[in-house]
């Protein structure tokens, strides 16, 4: 019970539960306004009727409504001037029904019912009153009337009550499912998190520790192989402080801590910054890196510069990092009446399909092993970036053919 309260099923239930409260309670209501409806039509005629029964005289019998009349000791008083007093079981059994309500109407009250009446009718409206003679009750006297129009909007009511009930249970079933599934889907990827968090962390200090050891107990007397140690534990600490870095500037994000001020940007002065030091890398990494002319005209964009900065840093960097030598990276773009999208393109292995719906995602790699460099977190941060700027950021890859990330920016 504790585990379904604190997953916060019980919103359903209580969605449910209030969903058939309130159709029970338009049961109630349908039966309560049409019955101060016919209180308000029905109850003028009775006292009438009442009025001439008290002073001995008959009335004529319609198909409209019945009207009965009894004593204190609850015998029937004939009202009708045209048959006498009917003998038969089902008249008896009005006459049970109707009598129950007598010592009620004696004491003063008014009676108004809407049931099944035994002998009459499946449902009928009972309105009594007490019947009054030279200022004393003498008895009581009813009216029924068959509740056909009232029965008609009832089951009416019900068809409507149990579809809907139906549909909403179902809608409601569809959501827990749900629910449970990305509960659970939420709950796997938290463990993923860590155990990637685990792993990520354990191998950098695994080889600083190592290192660290080595060099504290002497076992290494060359000044080279000691400088190499030095090095390897530089660089690990570099790693792991990037890491650590992108841990925290991705809580930041996905908490929405971090507020952006948009203004207008100039595009292409972004491209030309973020590529310059990627330009100077790819002599160094014999790659080919373009930049097109479509790329180079982009229209101001209303945006926040740092940000974008951030993001085509991130791509570039992915880019660079999967491209094999001789390979190409392009920076394209292409204008909507409304935005501008900018495309960093690699020729390398692509993403395969399996990996490609997961991309965005922590520590998602396309090397499963680990064995490339970066935290794993650069999408997951590019991709927290482009949506609190209410942007877009997509991808499409094929294996062996080369990988494309597209963001959107709102033209200024």
């Amino acid at each position: 019970m504790k585990r379904l309260f604190s997953s916060k099923l019980w919103i359903a239930f209580v969605i449910l539960l209030i969903f058939i409260s309130g159709q029970l309670l338009g049961a109630f209501a349908i039966k309560h306004y049409f019955t101060q409806s016919k209180i308000e039509e029905l109850q003028p005629p009775l006292t009438l009727i009442g009025e001439e029964v008290a002073d001995g005289e008959n009335i004529r019998k319609t198909d409209d409504y019945l009207i009965k009349a009894y004593d204190v000791h609850g015998m029937e008083i004939n009202v009708y001037n045209d048959e006498p007093i009917s003998r038969f079981s089902s008249d008896a059994k009005v006459n049970k029904e109707l009598t129950s309500y007598l010592p009620k109407i004696i004491s003063g009250k008014t009676v108004v019912e809407i049931q099944e009446v035994p002998g009459y009718s499946a449902q009928a409206i009972i309105i009594g009153q007490p019947l009054v003679q030279d200022n004393k009750v003498t008895g009581g006297i009813y009216l029924l009337k068959e509740a056909r129009a009232y029965q008609a909007a009832l089951n009416g009511f019900y068809l409507v009550f149990f579809v809907t009930l139906a549909i909403g249970t179902i809608i409601i079933l569809v959501f827990l499912a749900l629910f449970i599934k990305e509960k659970n889907h939420l709950e796997q990827m938290r463990k993923d998190y860590v155990a990637n968090i685990s792993h990520e962390l354990k191998t950098p200090l695994a080889s600083i520790k190592a290192l660290t050891e080595t060099l504290s107990d002497h076992v290494v007397k060359d000044q080279e192989k000691i400088d190499q140690y030095y090095s390897i534990i530089l660089r690990e600490s570099v790693r792991l402080e990037k890491l650590i870095s992108d841990l925290l500037e991705l809580s930041r994000l996905q908490y929405k801590k971090t507020a952006y001020t948009k203004s207008i940007v100039n595009t292409k002065e972004i491209i030309a910054k973020v590529s310059e030091p990627f330009a100077i890398l790819a002599d160094d990494m014999d790659l080919q890196f373009q930049i097109t002319e479509r790329a180079k005209s982009l229209p101001a964009t209303y945006s926040n510069e740092d940000r974008i900065t951030q993001v085509l840093t991130i791509l570039l960097d992915n880019a660079f990092k999967f491209t094999p030598e001789n390979g190409k990276v392009t920076i394209d773009a292409k204008t909507t009446a409304r935005k501008a999208e900018i495309m960093i393109m690699d020729n390398g292995p692509g993403i395969s399909k399996e990996v490609l719906p997961h991309i965005f995602e922590r520590f998602n790699k396309e090397d499963l092993s680990h064995t490339s460099t970066g935290s794993g977190l650069g999408l997951s941060i590019a991709l927290e970036i482009m949506e609190q700027l209410g942007e877009k950021i997509s991808v499409k890859s094929q294996a062996n053919a080369g990988t494309t990330f597209t963001i959107t920016l709102k033209k200024a």
